[in-house]
């Protein structure tokens, strides 16, 4: 250490092995985030967001400059972002106005819900009434930006669904899918490893999906014209 730092001579402390992975692996839902925030700033608008079970980061970032409602089962004490939360089971009608929102944004909770995991009440229809009552608090000319579990339609109860494509849009009828990537390094069966620039693929370039095995799969949808 030169004898002019500032930090010569300070007292140390040998704590042991506090050594890290210095990849930082990006999980999905860190580039769920990224992949939402892009779509986002394509347009200079401010958004009333709807979000239901996105990580609290993600909705504190963008209630910078977005106006964000968090749909949560229990309080998460958030006293410092602008997130503005509502304590609510969504197997029950949403408690919003119709039109009360242009965006609806979701990081793989969809496929959860009415399953009881986290608390909710069980209900094999909770997500198509919930699809439902999307139409009914969401614009005219609204966007939805969620992920879910792709693969072979299966419910592992106690877990949540697997859905492939053509049923993730049945489900969400009365919209339109715009767009959607999938992250290949996303499988509980998978490692992590090979190409990175190879990761994020449509759902057509995935290798086939196994049963009870999936990818998550970003999708934007728009209203029906």
């Amino acid at each position: 250490m030169s004898a002019d730092s500032p930090l010569r001579g300070l007292p140390a402390h040998v704590v042991g092995d506090a050594s890290a992975d210095p990849t930082e692996f990006f999980t999905h839902y860190d580039a769920f985030g990224y992949w939402l925030a892009e779509k986002l700033a394509r347009t200079d608008r401010r958004r009333r967001i709807l979000d239901i079970g996105s990580p609290k980061t993600q909705n504190a970032i963008l209630s910078t400059s977005h106006d964000v409602t968090a749909v949560v089962l229990a309080d998460c004490s958030d006293r410092f972002s602008a997130v503005k939360y509502v304590e609510h089971d969504v197997t029950q009608p949403l408690p919003f106005a119709a039109g009360s929102f242009d965006c609806f944004t979701s990081a793989a909770a969809l496929q959860l819900i009415g399953l009881g995991r986290y608390g909710d009440r069980i209900d094999a229809n909770a997500l198509p009434n919930l699809v439902s009552e999307l139409g009914r608090v969401m614009s005219d000319d609204a966007e939805l930006f969620l992920s879910m579990a792709l693969g072979p339609n299966i419910l592992m109860f106690n877990n949540h669904w697997c859905l492939d494509l053509e049923t993730i849009q049945r489900v969400f009828r009365g919209w339109r899918l715009a767009d959607a990537v999938a992250d290949n390094w996303s499988s509980p069966k998978v490692h992590p490893t090979g190409d990175a620039s190879k990761r994020f693929l449509t759902p057509e370039q995935l290798p086939i999906i196994e049963k009870r095995d999936y990818r998550v799969v970003f999708c934007a949808f728009v209203r029906n014209s």
